[in-house]
């Protein structure tokens, strides 16, 4: 399909410096899908963050035209004090073509944090209806608990597609049916529309942390462990033999954003849906992957501990443990929601494979081998220095080669 029609666009990237908010700013900056689509991107962030920090393809006239803007919050004010932020601080603003959403603000309380996530899209958008007469299309994320994974119960059975819709009371559980309805009713007689891309687990890059970024917190457990227990240690995977068996098929960061950007450029197949993503449509478990994330470290991945064995430190205890050498190397212990994620491998103890037919029949048909999601953002996080220790690849695998 020609993507000719939005040649010169203008991108709008709310949470810009998040997992997926900076994949997407770095897929538009490196030309996806071609040099000439994009012609301008703004970048908002909420916590200062400069182009130096940004990890970003340097700037170059090839390139779009970016444009970083810090302190955007979302989370405060009414839509008018929001509204004049924006006509101030982005330049340009009334030729913005298409916006990406990726803005999240987590709390424990789920019915807080959807009340929370709801408010700041209607910010957003109360700015985008005032100032974007040439709004083309949003692209909001969601994910796997659209389809019931945190519930005790779980309604759906794998491999998910998407017309399995979560009933009330439970999709008042999670923002995204709120987001959904939102934007349903806000594009009624618009020009514009918009469309919904929903992974499973996230692997990717964030430069200045995350919530809930599984590669950073094992990025952080791997490389401590190498450094402390040396190369060529076996390392357990830190969950149960069922989570290490159970079915799944993760998405790399840098495959959401070009899904989503390839949506927000492909109206007549995306409007208005919900569109799975992952790298591959094939499911694989645990234990085909941990094996290879370790190796990368210079470890040997081995299965879960058995019962009758001592259990081993999870991620984060292992972390604290061994404070004083990340800190000795300028590196923090601290990994947004830790605790929960060392839950990973305990409380996903069954199959949750996202069905990618939908997204295959709409024409993307792009795929990437899973293990290179997790290498590629291991290796941006060693170049980022926020992981112990240097790596090389040798005959495709990792080989430690000092501290």
């Amino acid at each position: 399909m020609s993507t000719s029609r939005a040649s010169g666009a203008h991108a709008l990237v709310f949470g810009a410096s998040g997992l997926i908010g900076w994949a997407l700013v770095d897929e538009l900056l490196k030309g996806y899908p071609e040099n000439s689509t994009f012609s301008k991107v703004a970048a908002l962030v909420n916590r200062p963050l400069n182009i130096e920090n940004s990890y970003w393809p340097t700037p170059d006239r090839s390139r779009p035209e970016l444009q970083l803007i810090s302190g955007i919050n979302l989370a405060s004010g009414t839509i008018e004090e929001f509204t004049e932020v924006m006509k101030e601080k982005v330049v340009g603003i009334e030729a913005v073509t298409h916006v990406y959403y990726f803005a999240y603000k987590q709390d424990d309380n789920s019915r807080v944090e959807t009340a929370e996530n709801a408010k700041m899209l209607e910010r957003a958008m109360g700015a985008l209806t005032a100032l974007y007469p040439k709004l083309e299309f949003i692209v909001i994320p969601s994910g796997s608990k659209g389809y019931g994974i945190h519930l005790e119960t779980k309604p759906f059975k794998a491999p998910y597609t998407e017309d399995m819709i979560l009933p009330n009371p439970n999709d008042s559980s999670i923002h995204y049916a709120a987001f959904q309805h939102l934007l349903t009713e806000k594009s009624k007689g618009k020009q514009w529309t918009w469309c919904d891309v929903r992974p499973d687990a996230v692997v990717g890059f964030a430069p200045t942390g995350s919530t809930y970024n599984l590669t950073a917190h094992w990025a952080t457990y791997l490389s401590l462990y190498a450094n402390i227990e040396s190369a060529g240690s076996s390392v357990a995977f830190p969950g149960t033999e069922n989570a290490y068996n159970s079915l799944f098929n993760e998405a790399s960061s840098s495959i959401i954003a070009r899904l989503a950007i390839w949506a927000s450029l492909h109206p007549e197949v995306s409007a208005s849906q919900i569109i799975n993503v992952a790298d591959s449509a094939k499911a694989e478990s645990m234990r085909d992957r941990w094996p290879k994330i370790a190796s990368w470290f210079g470890l040997v991945g081995v299965g879960p501990a058995s019962e009758s064995s001592e259990a081993p430190l999870l991620p984060s205890q292992y972390a604290h443990r061994h404070e004083k050498a990340l800190k000795e190397n300028g590196i923090g212990i601290l990994i947004w929601k830790a605790e929960f994620l060392d839950s990973y491998g305990f409380y996903l103890d069954f199959d949750r494979q996202m069905s990618l037919e939908k997204c295959r029949r709409a024409g993307f048909e792009e795929e990437k081998d899973p293990n290179e999601g997790w290498f590629d953002a291991f290796e941006k996080f060693r170049g980022a220095g926020m992981i112990l220790g240097q790596w090389r690849r040798v005959l495709g695998f990792e080989q430690r080669w000092g501290f």
